[in-house]
């Protein structure tokens, strides 16, 4: 089991690593995003959950094409690996959890969060019926995705507000996506795991019950970015301009449209429309409309609060500033420019 201190290490050897990758790794088209031909972007998202629809949705409805864009989507297992794909040039963007990418910057990456889509805890602890307080988790494991990502954090954030030690008093274990901690869950091999919609409904249906409940905490957490490296920002700014158009418009008809977002929802989750209508509901009052926002700055609170965490085992990252991590003037730039207004001018 790795200590935080240690994620740091592997997510900095996983980017020294990555770097020597960038002379021959895939690049994306470099016709402009404005020009006669679509500009070809790869893109990926962090994990397969209701936070991470976005791209997909745009795919869907075609708004990528709108701004000029051929976005290939590609799902990856976890931050650190997505990380390390932004890195080595195979995605150019990713829309992902923000703690992989501040234990990144902290560990030398030039990455920059240049969105917030969900600023805040949307996690739920699910346990199994047999563990009722705090204190039947003792002695006992839970599971997170992967050192350094954002279900690490969060867990580590949901064992100290229950009064636990992470890592002294509960054992966390890296086991992979909510479908694999899902299961590990139900076999028994781990006593606890993070879940959000529709998966709390889901949990609940199989005899698995609340212990926490941060989506109703207002805890401040770069839960859902979008992230890409300092040096596309530089290179094709206009690309990425235009791929933040496409994701804000996205969120925008994700919130208007309750039946596309269901339709949607439905499909990259692999969930049953009908059989899980109360489910995909709850999914969209409490992610889209309860956790999207409207204009996507990033979170500094929440990244000053990542910052402080990681800076317990690794001092060097109290040296760290939020700026460092961030670059907002792609949300300042599509504010200034009228198109946050001109959006919202179409609210029914």
């Amino acid at each position: 089991m790795l200590s935080k201190l240690d994620s740091l290490k592997v997510t900095s050897l996983v980017c020294m690593a990555s770097l020597v990758l960038m002379s021959c790794s895939t690049r994306p088209s470099k016709e402009s995003a404005t020009g006669d031909r679509p500009t070809e972007l790869n893109v990926c998202t962090s994990s397969t959950s209701s936070t991470t629809v976005t791209p997909t949705f745009a795919l869907d409805k075609g708004i990528f094409d709108k701004y000029g864009l051929k976005v290939t989507v590609t799902q990856i297992d976890s931050g650190s690996r997505s990380v390390a794909a932004m890195i080595s040039g195979d995605v150019q963007l990713c829309q992902m959890s923000g703690s992989a990418v501040v234990n990144a910057v902290v560990a030398g990456a030039d990455l920059a969060i240049i969105a917030g889509l969900v600023n805040n805890q949307v996690y739920s602890l699910m346990v199994p019926a047999g563990i009722r307080s705090a204190a039947d988790l003792k002695g006992k494991a839970v599971s997170v995705s992967a050192p350094g990502s954002g279900s690490e954090s969060g867990m580590r954030s949901a064992l100290k507000i229950l009064g636990l030690r992470p890592d002294r008093d509960v054992a966390i274990l890296a086991i992979g996506g909510q479908a694999e901690r899902m299961a590990a869950l139900e076999a028994g091999y781990v006593a606890g795991t993070l879940v959000s919609p529709p998966e709390t409904t889901l949990a609940r249906r199989k005899g698995h019950h609340t212990l926490l409940d941060m989506s109703t905490m207002d805890l401040p957490l770069p839960h859902t970015t979008i992230a890409t490296s300092r040096a596309f920002i530089k290179s094709d700014r206009a690309t990425v301009l235009s791929f933040m158009k496409a994701i804000s418009e996205a969120v925008f008809m994700m919130k208007q449209d309750r039946e596309s977002s269901l339709e949607t929802l439905s499909k990259y989750l692999q969930v049953d429309r009908s059989r899980e209508a109360a489910s995909l509901e709850e999914t969209f009052e409490v992610i889209i409309k309860g956790k999207m926002a409207d204009k996507p700055y990033p979170a500094e609170a929440g990244i000053e609060a990542l910052l402080r965490e990681i800076s317990a085992e690794s001092p060097s990252a109290a040296e760290v500033k939020p700026e460092q991590i961030t670059d907002s003037t792609i949300v300042r730039e599509l504010e200034d420019s009228g198109f946050f207004r001109d959006l919202f001018r179409r609210k029914r």
